[in-house]
């Protein structure tokens, strides 16, 4: 603007021409008017030079932190191994990040625990498999084979790890079993102890849990609601202990009940002693079978009602929703937590992404101008460009439109008909959801005046 309108003013006093018949007075007020323009454009460009040329003290100071840091990293960058075991460990790192991985060892694990059910079941009958013993030797080999490439792999680490440490003590004991019975043969006591080994090796059957991210968020949930939950049996054995001694007090020592044939045989199988009746009002927890306890005693003293209601009250129903309560916002909490963690990675996602997005649309602006329009969105878009086709099917994927014309029209907020590199990098700047939300929340910029204002953040 500054340009044109110097070129403007420079134009105008090119062309005066004191012999063009206007008047005196009109021609000095022209000439006056277009000088005055030269001079404010000369001062606006002036002003936009010294912008330039002085630099942001800010912009200055973040400059030379960013190079401070990027020597500082590259004088301590680590020096690169070199030789066959580094290799060789890389390969394990890799191995053990792999998801094929984890998908055989939990295999490997459904099928041993599997075969383990079936041996139990076959035993009952005198029955065993031919070639249990083969496949036990060969998961062992696996779970040992896993164990020594976490260990070439994690190194020291592994032993902070909880499920590595479990692993480790199951394979000790799936070892020590055999040697057991390579050393002492089939005797009794061979066979007892063998028994008790391979319980303990069912346990390995938990670490699925942590592979079914379903089942381990609701264990997880439960975990951490373990405190309340301990708090909370803690409060419903003291309401138990009271509720037992006044049972004691009032039922096992009442002469009428005990010279009734049917109440005496209840007083004497569920209310003989403490220990007894605390043991019949854990039955009111889960409400199992109690309508033969207090109806005849109840029926036999009316009376009686005044305990059994307030026990049922409390313990069948307050407390028990009081732990569901408890269970559903633990489980709430750790759903919350979930969500806040893959906003998180999405947002990190995000910002790893912001090269390619940019590589991409040097692509697209094919003069180079630094903007792009509907016209190169499409010429991107032909089936002629070749390799550019799966590039073009993963940014529709992403942001959840058909066609490149369509998100052309997501990205160009302004509806200029053009989309420049700094647009896009302002957006990806504030975006902090993942790629595949960003039609939703540009539509919300282009949406009425009234909406306008909302902010990608």
């Amino acid at each position: 603007d500054t340009w044109l309108q110097s070129q403007a003013a420079l134009q105008g006093l090119g062309s005066l021409d004191p012999n063009a018949g206007e008047s005196g007075r009109a021609f000095e007020m022209r000439g006056e008017g277009l000088r005055a323009m030269v001079t404010q454009a000369t001062e606006n460009l002036e002003n936009r030079r010294d912008s330039r040329v002085v630099p942001n003290p800010e912009i200055h100071r973040l400059l030379e932190k960013i190079k401070e840091q990027d020597t500082a990293s590259q004088m301590n960058s680590p020096a690169i191994e070199k030789g066959i075991w580094p290799k060789f460990r890389l390969q394990c790192q890799r191995l053990v990040g792999a998801v094929w991985f984890e998908c055989f060892i939990s295999v490997a694990i459904v099928l041993n625990s599997a075969l383990m059910g079936v041996e139990s079941q076959l035993a009952l009958n005198g029955q065993e498999l031919s070639f249990a013993g083969a496949a036990e030797i060969v998961f062992l080999i696996i779970y040992t084979a896993e164990i020594v490439v976490r260990l070439i792999a994690q190194q020291w680490a592994c032993w902070r790890d909880w499920w590595f440490l479990f692993d480790f003590s199951l394979v000790l004991c799936a070892i020590a079993e055999q040697l057991v019975f390579a050393s002492t043969g089939e005797s009794a006591d061979t066979i007892m102890i063998l028994r008790l080994l391979r319980l303990i090796r069912l346990v390995r059957s938990f670490r699925m849990i942590k592979q079914i991210r379903s089942v381990w968020r609701l264990v997880y949930g439960l975990v951490t609601c373990g405190e309340t939950m301990c708090s909370t049996f803690a409060l419903l054995g003291l309401v138990i202990y009271v509720f037992g001694v006044l049972g004691v007090e009032v039922i096992a020592g009442n002469a009428e009940l005990l010279s009734n044939s049917k109440t005496a045989s209840i007083i004497t199988n569920h209310f003989s002693s403490l220990g007894m009746t605390m043991a019949t009002l854990t039955q009111f927890v889960t409400m199992d079978s109690i309508a033969a306890v207090y109806t005849p005693l109840t029926l036999e003293q009316p009376l009686l009602l005044f305990y059994f209601l307030p026990l049922g009250a409390i313990v069948s129903i307050a407390l028990m929703n009081l732990i569901t309560a408890v269970l559903v916002e633990g489980a709430l909490e750790s759903a919350r937590q979930d969500r806040e963690e893959e906003r998180k990675m999405d947002s990190i996602t995000t910002k790893q992404m912001v090269p390619q997005i940019v590589a991409i649309f040097d692509q697209i602006d094919l003069d180079g101008d630094g903007e792009i329009g509907i016209e190169e969105m499409l010429e991107f878009d032909k089936p002629s460009r070749g390799g550019a086709a799966g590039i073009n099917r993963r940014i529709l994927d992403r942001a959840s439109v058909d066609s490149m014309e369509e998100l052309f029209k997501v990205l160009d907020v302004d509806n200029s008909g053009r989309v420049s590199r700094m647009e896009i990098m302002k957006m990806l700047r504030s975006l902090r959801e993942s790629v595949g939300d960003l039609q939703g929340e540009l539509r919300k910029l282009q949406s009425p005046p009234k909406l306008r204002g909302i902010s990608l953040r």
